[in-house]
């Protein structure tokens, strides 16, 4: 063979080299590209963990966990300078060293505080704002809770449910009350600080509506991780709903669960059909399922209070519309038909969810805080009456409650319907 027939065939095997190398790549980042659009549609590689309790534990009573969610301390360092204030959180100082700061001038800024047990505080600090006395006020649940309390209306023998992130087990708070916890399309691979709150508002031991109830947990995202976001999927709610009714099949007449407490809404989202649809079925069993969105199934709106820093608890003039809506309601943009049932929100210290003991504080809440202070205050009617139905309790915290009139730059406007709790139970007596 010729010196120039060589060359040719090596040219065309080179060809068909590069061209098969090209196709190789071309694949591969086929490969890639459908392998990140899966993940892209399905919310990520997360895996979401189902981990249940036997149904003998149910039976017997027995307390388990389905799995020990670890927790870190929150140290967020030194700051120098007043961070930005969020829009949810305000001035956000958990977890931090705020010693070097100049605040003996921002009242104003520190009427919108969110803190915790480890922040550290300059010594000059406005005149009144004492951290120690605004985070031991904001334990009250309000509206004479604590006078109930001391009348031994406790919650004692009653089982709510709570349906949230996953939670720290370990909690002086409410560590006594947990009976079960479960976990169910659940992608937090820690405690979360949700989950703390949500409980120790509902039962716990100082800051609690309910300190008596025992608590079936439910541990569920709503929803997968990816890409930066969560991928909602609102038939995880549904489905946590429906686990809660299978419990209850479980459990002796004594121990049944009564209320859930999910501190979500929903409207149009995926799955939120589902979530209606399974309520449904909660109300057929007696189960009261309490969340943001309870004019859909039960014809009211849940809506919270605002009141400031260290303002008394218990006295309905403390209270006003609830910060995050206070501007829509003083400007007419609230719908005057809701029927709104009004539970106290913000100012409130709840369990933090990194510690064993500790506590934060929020000036702003949001409804996440009424559902569980709601589902608490169910507890402790059915303490009272034990036959009492969902339709029956709404109805009379209508008929027992206040309205109050405020008077705001040179306006009067009428805030309730106000839950009254004492009104309540007595009428429940």
């Amino acid at each position: 063979m010729g010196h120039k027939a060589l060359m040719f065939r090596s040219t065309v095997e080179m060809k068909h080299k590069k061209k098969k190398y090209i196709i190789i790549f071309l694949a591969i980042l086929l490969i890639l590209a459908g392998s990140f659009l899966i993940w892209y549609l399905t919310g990520g590689f997360l895996s979401a963990a189902t981990i249940q309790i036997s149904d003998e534990d149910y039976r017997e009573g027995n307390v388990r966990y389905a799995r020990r969610e670890e927790y870190f301390p929150l140290s967020r360092g030194v700051i120098s300078e007043i961070p930005e204030l969020d829009e949810n959180m305000g001035l956000d100082l958990r977890g931090t060293n705020a010693s070097g700061l100049n605040l003996e001038n921002e009242s104003d800024i520190l009427k919108r505080v969110t803190f915790d047990s480890s922040t550290v505080w300059p010594d000059d600090l406005p005149d009144g704002f004492s951290p120690e006395e605004i985070m031991e006020n904001g334990k009250n649940p309000g509206f004479g809770i604590r006078m109930l309390h001391e009348k031994g209306i406790t919650g004692e023998g009653i089982s709510i449910a709570i349906v949230d992130q996953a939670l720290n087990p370990e909690h002086t708070e409410y560590a006594d009350n947990i009976m079960n916890y479960e976990l169910l399309h659940c992608s937090d691979s820690a405690a979360q600080m949700h989950g703390s709150a949500v409980t120790s508002i509902a039962v716990g031991k100082s800051c609690g509506v309910a300190p008596d109830a025992k608590v079936y947990y439910i541990a569920s995202t709503f929803g997968t991780y990816g890409f930066g976001r969560m991928k909602m999927n609102l038939n995880y709610m549904a489905d946590s709903i429906d686990r809660i009714l299978e419990i209850n099949e479980l459990l002796p007449e004594e121990r049944k669960i009564r209320v859930i407490s999910i501190s979500r809404g929903f409207t149009s989202e995926k799955g939120a059909d589902e979530v209606r649809a399974a309520i449904e079925r909660a109300k057929e069993a007696g189960v009261f399922v309490i969340t943001t969105a309870t004019e859909d199934n039960y014809g009211f709106a849940l809506m919270g209070l605002g009141k400031e820093q260290m303002t008394d608890p218990d006295e309905v003039s403390s209270y006003g519309p609830g910060h995050f809506w206070s501007d829509p309601f003083y400007n007419g943009r609230i719908d005057d038909s809701s029927r709104m049932l009004l539970v106290p929100m913000d100012a409130r210290t709840y369990a933090s969810w990194y510690t064993s003991d500790g506590y934060e504080f929020a000036s702003s809440g949001g409804l996440s805080w009424s559902v569980p202070w709601l589902a608490g205050m169910y507890a402790l009617c059915l303490q009272v009456d034990s036959e009492l139905t969902p339709e029956e309790f709404i109805e009379k915290a209508f008929e027992t409650g206040t309205i109050r009139t405020i008077e705001y730059q040179g306006k009067q406007y009428e805030l309730g319907t106000i839950i009254d709790p004492p009104a309540l139970i007595e009428a429940m007596e």
